[in-house]
């Protein structure tokens, strides 16, 4: 029975009736349970028992630091060294699946302690490694789930949440802009999440103009690098290249989200035709065409591109020439 049921129940007893019930059901209590929970003091005073009861919530224990700071690195020294997948000796097997807990224990006691000053720092600096990690875990075998953050029901955008906010709170803005979108743009991401919606969430974060157009010359100097890193990288084999040209894709949408925001609508669109890595032309223009409806919303820029996409001899798909005469009709983006 729920508690909302019982009251339902006794509401409409009489007072004889609920002295019967209280002390029956007293009787059913044993002498420790009594004890440990107080039964006693709730009876001769419950206002008593509720500030008791708040002060102990309040003075729980807080995780000692430097015992959440070993564990935290032994438990991704083991986890790098595959200890929680493959037959070991420093991890029994039976214990191997249990990391999803020991995981989700530690991010929250972290991120418990990062709220206070004198760890911050250290807790940034442990929270990023278990991001990497778990990132690199989401494409490669590490654990015996290659969905670690929803096996241990942290999602991915929390995660990195709860990182950027700390990170905001203790650093200065082109330290940490600069460490996320690298955190973004430089490690995988769990199958079920777009960067798009990770680069969203840090959006977020940038709460004035002047926050928005550092973040975006960060990300295109972050682009530059990049592109000079594969200039003079003479031999590159085809994973790290197409890394190198994802990641600059993924700084390349940051920009154009920002200047978009801006009103900078032609900047954002130059941009992207200059610097974004080429695919295939039909699938260059599909891209560009729906980051205008998506972070534009402008009708008049999504109609000239398209327009002279089709002059340069570009065929576009079927839903893209949809569109079209969609917008032609109704000078309208759908939604």
């Amino acid at each position: 029975m729920k508690v909302n049921e019982l009251r339902a129940k006794t509401d409409n007893m009489k007072k004889d009736e609920l002295q019967v019930l209280v002390a029956e059901m007293y009787k059913q209590i044993p002498k420790k349970v009594r004890e440990e929970k107080q039964i006693d003091t709730l009876i001769d005073n419950p206002q008593v028992f509720k500030q008791e009861k708040k002060k102990g919530k309040q003075a729980k224990e807080k995780p000692d630091f430097a015992s959440v700071e070993d564990e935290a690195k032994t438990f991704m020294e083991n986890a790098w060294e595959q200890n929680y997948f493959a037959p070991n000796r420093e991890i029994p097997k039976k214990e191997r699946s249990k990391w999803r807990f020991t995981a989700k224990r530690l991010v929250d006691q972290i991120t418990e302690l990062g709220r206070e000053p004198e760890y911050r720092m250290e807790c940034i600096h442990l929270l990023e490694e278990l991001y990497r990690l778990f990132t690199y875990a989401s494409g490669h075998v590490v654990f015996s789930s290659d969905e670690p953050f929803y096996t241990m029901r942290i999602p991915q955008l929390d995660f990195l949440n709860r990182l950027i906010t700390l990170k905001k709170e203790e650093q200065v803005p082109d330290k940490w802009i600069s460490d996320s979108l690298q955190l973004i743009a430089g490690n995988e991401n769990n199958h079920n999440i777009l960067p798009s919606e990770l680069l969203g969430m840090m959006t977020g974060m940038l709460n004035n103009a002047p926050l928005k157009e550092k973040a975006g010359q960060i990300a295109e100097d972050l682009v530059y690098k990049k592109e000079t890193y594969i200039k003079q990288t003479k031999k590159m084999d085809w994973r790290a290249k197409y890394e190198a040209e994802e990641y600059i894709n993924i700084l390349v949408e940051m920009v154009f989200i920002l200047q978009s925001e801006l009103g900078e609508y032609d900047t954002a669109i130059n941009f992207y035709k200059k610097r974004h890595r080429k695919l295939r032309d039909e699938v260059d223009l599909y891209i560009l065409l729906e980051w205008i409806r998506q972070y534009q919303k402008r009708s008049k820029e999504w109609m000239r591109e398209y327009e002279q996409a089709i002059e340069r001899g570009i065929e576009p798909r079927s839903t893209l020439k949809a569109m079209y005469d969609y917008v032609k009709q109704g000078n309208e983006l759908p939604e």
